[in-house]
């Protein structure tokens, strides 16, 4: 039978099919094909002919779940093999390779954990000693841990069955797998062609910071690692178009892991929207407006005004749509609850998160780049405008330091270059379509940076900058319309060979890691 391939992602489909198996676009006319004629020649064999086969054409029915379900595992055993054996097998001081146990440092989500299950908030109930860490706040005795619940809760089953011991390292390195099967089923529901899958998902796997922070497991890293998580969870409830309510509490989950992903609600929010509303808010014209406004353009300024009011009146008329919304900020609502009620069980007030304190304790200590270079300087403020311009060079400009001992170059403890560490996701600036999705994506993107980008710290002893986690699924979502809107001879070698570099340089970045001791 010859299978026609869909014309928005590439995936063959039989020619009785109205709409594409693999990303649902209603396809062409549906018409027999040709017959080809018979050949004499015989094919040469292929090396499991029929799994390949099988694995490689879209199925029907329970073959289909079948299919979804072995691609599933067998991306989980890719992403889990690597982050596996990148965690024991060690260099240490000498060039020989040895296997042994992973990095534990800072494991405090494992204590957290460990408290919880003994029914308490307190870290010293189980032997965490007050004061033994700058990022933990005593108080009268008492050790609490000033970041948000959910990774703790997490481990909880776990650390009850094996202790605290390296369970948060290797949960972590386990959630970071799974980060990467959900990756691979929210580019399904994209519809992007099969080359960008193939090709984006190792670069996700070993080419971003998702596999750094999986591997690393420690405080910093581990609690990024399990937002992502809930987060690639809530995009992909969405883009199924469940229940409302599963997105939310998957939004609500990863902001009780890191509290900047709450920001991501508008832009969840406007893709509700536009999917009970199709074309209702494609009719708000900002940059027009701006463009207006600018030019003195009255009439056309108030012409776009005008329906931009309509448009939202539309919205607010349409009770389908209204109830969707209230029902996602009503089961949102919870977890902000939670974690008032958590800051105020901790630290004796609902918007006292401790973090204050840690500010605090940092004093003197050249924990970026212009401290280090400048120690006399005054510090910024632990929300402050003036961090963003340290932000933005750790993200755009950082490179690695140079070491006259031999190594020559080391990753910097401050944090490198996303252009170094993850060059694909220069695409992302070069995703040409005009979807929703691709809207709400940058929504999110605008928002969701706000907190981070202000913060006192740029993430340091780091590879790469970690905050990008808050936020990369948008970001790696634009990339892959960057990669299907870019398809060319020329431009597929750039994205292999960026996406080969990323990966050298991923892991490159853990072995740096593991010696040393990040």
């Amino acid at each position: 039978m010859n299978w026609a391939p869909c014309a928005h992602c590439g995936t063959p489909n039989p020619p009785a099919a109205k709409y594409c198996m693999e990303c649902a676009a209603a396809l062409a006319v549906a018409t027999q094909a040709p017959a080809s004629p018979v050949s004499t020649v015989s094919p040469l064999p292929r090396p499991f002919g029929d799994a390949w086969d099988f694995l490689w054409r879209p199925r029907f029915g329970v073959r289909a779940a079948l299919r979804t379900g072995i691609l599933s595992l067998l991306v989980f055993a890719f992403a889990f093999g690597g982050y596996y054996l990148s965690t024991r097998l060690h260099t240490y001081a000498g060039p020989s390779v040895r296997w042994g146990e992973p990095a534990r440092c800072c494991q405090f989500y494992g204590y957290l954990a460990d408290a919880f299950n003994h029914g308490t908030f307190d870290l010293a109930k189980v032997g965490v000693a007050p004061n033994f860490h700058p990022d933990l706040i005593t108080i009268d005795g008492k050790v609490y841990l000033p970041y948000q619940p959910m990774p703790g809760v997490l481990l909880m089953p776990f650390v009850a069955h094996w202790g605290v011991a390296y369970t948060e390292v290797n949960v972590s390195i386990l959630l970071g797998a799974v980060n990467v099967v959900l990756f691979f089923h929210i580019l399904r529901s994209i519809g992007v062609s099969r080359e960008t899958k193939l090709l984006l998902i190792p670069f996700f796997a070993f080419g971003t910071q998702n596999f750094y922070s999986a591997t690393t497991g420690s405080l910093w890293f581990y609690n990024h690692t399990a937002a992502l998580f809930f987060l690639l969870l809530a995009v992909l409830f969405l883009l199924r178009r469940y229940n409302v309510v599963l997105p939310a509490l998957a939004l609500g989950a990863a902001a009780l892991s890191r509290q900047p992903t709450a920001l991501a609600i508008p832009a969840f929010v406007y893709y509700m929207v536009v999917q009970r509303n199709p074309g209702v808010l494609g009719r708000i014209d900002l940059p027009g407006m701006v463009a207006s406004l600018i030019r003195g353009r009255g009439s056309r300024l108030w012409r776009l005004v005008k329906q931009t009011a309509q448009s939202l009146r539309d919205v607010a008329t349409d009770m389908r749509t209204v109830a969707a919304v209230a029902l996602f900020l009503i089961a949102f609502a919870p977890f902000v609850a939670i974690s008032l009620w958590y800051n105020e069980a901790r630290f004796g007030g609902m918007f006292d998160t401790g973090l204050d304190d840690v500010y605090d304790k940092y004093q003197g200590v050249g924990y970026t780049l212009f401290l280090s270079i400048w120690p006399g300087e005054e510090r910024f403020a632990e929300f402050d405008l003036r961090n963003i311009p340290l932000h933005l060079y750790t993200i755009f400009l950082l490179p690695p330091t140079f070491e006259p001992d031999g190594s020559l170059f080391r990753p910097s403890e401050f944090g490198m270059s996303v252009l170094l560490t993850s060059p694909p996701l220069v695409f992302a600036a070069l995703a040409r379509r005009k979807t929703s999705l691709k809207i709400a994506c940058w929504i999110a993107l605008l928002l969701v940076p706000i907190p981070t980008l202000t913060y006192y710290s740029q993430g340091w002893v780091q590879f790469g900058y970690r905050y990008l986690m808050d936020y990369l699924p948008f970001l790696m979502i634009l990339t892959a319309f960057g990669f299907d809107d870019n398809r060319s001879p020329v431009s597929f070698r750039i994205k292999v060979v960026l996406i080969l570099v990323s990966i050298v340089i991923g892991f490159w970045g853990r072995w740096w890691g593991a010696r040393l001791g990040w």
